[in-house]
């Protein structure tokens, strides 16, 4: 955790390579993709006999204000930092985030109509979320995390932005609601994995609150090279860093849990998603 070693100064250096990294490597691919310079690289099978027609509104309609939790978990500990920081977090991420969830939107939308029931899988301060929410406009889009103070910071911005088809609960990945189970279009996290703490729970419970033709994407770091590179820093200055995935793990994880279908969509320099789609029982 971030405070054995002073806390503040970690994850200034932390900030400080996110955003270098952002303006030096990032924003110029992200112009060279936009160019038809730079290829998108594919691995795997991407889901098929999508979009279709999508869930529709249904917890939005139902929940106005968040569904908190009543009990401790085991995995508090590790959102202890991000529960400070929920105001200011996304002031901090942003700049990084915001070209690698541009370029992973493009992805997200070949799959889902505009009446889609999404799940946001570890919302944050929901600065994903809102944008994703533009995007289903007839649906909604459910925000989890399991620190209450980002949960609450989400619900407070989705408001005052006028996003009436979102929800938010407080959640653990590995322990989400029962009513959840088939409840979904498709189901994302972005910069969100590499802090579960028990991937394979977290997988297999994704793929329990899909519909059949469902599909999960993973937005976060995935060649090996980067992940070299990256760990170190990661493992000394972000509050509940677990690990990072290649692309093959990612995918092996994926169908270990159960997804028939399973590809890495290569996004930017050292970013991509992983996609799994839950097959149709035939």
């Amino acid at each position: 955790m971030t405070h054995s070693h002073g806390g503040g100064s970690a994850q200034g250096v932390l900030v400080g390579a996110m955003w270098s990294y952002a303006a030096n490597v990032l924003r110029p691919a992200q112009a060279l993709k936009q160019q038809g310079l730079l290829e998108t690289e594919v691995l795997g099978d991407e889901p098929e006999g999508l979009p279709r027609k999508g869930l529709g509104a249904y917890f939005s309609d139902r929940h106005e204000q968040p569904v908190l939790l009543a009990h401790a978990t085991e995995h508090d500990h590790l959102v202890d930092e991000f529960d400070r920081m929920a105001e200011v977090y996304a002031a901090f991420v942003r700049p990084f985030s915001g070209p690698i969830f541009d370029e992973a939107l493009t992805v997200i939308g070949r799959y889902v109509g505009t009446d889609a029931r999404i799940l946001d899988a570890g919302c944050g301060s929901g600065t994903e979320l809102e944008r994703v929410a533009r995007l289903v406009p007839d649906g909604e889009v459910v925000g989890i995390d399991l620190a209450a103070g980002m949960v609450n910071a989400a619900h407070r911005t989705a408001r005052a932005h006028g996003l009436d088809n979102t929800a938010f609960f407080q959640a653990d990945v590995g322990d989400l609601p029962r009513a959840f189970t088939g409840k979904f279009d498709l189901v994302y996290n972005c910069l969100a994995h590499h802090h579960y703490p028990e991937p394979a729970t977290a997988a297999a419970e994704v793929f329990r609150c899909l519909r059949p033709g469902g599909v999960y994407c993973i937005v976060d770091p995935g060649p090996e090279w980067y992940t070299r590179l990256s760990a170190p820093i990661a493992k000394w200055a972000d509050p509940g860093w677990i690990g990072f995935h290649t692309p093959d793990e990612f995918r092996t994880l994926l169908a270990r849990a159960g997804f028939g279908r399973t590809a890495w969509v290569g996004l930017l320099p050292g970013f991509g998603v992983a996609v799994g789609q839950k097959l149709a029982r035939t």
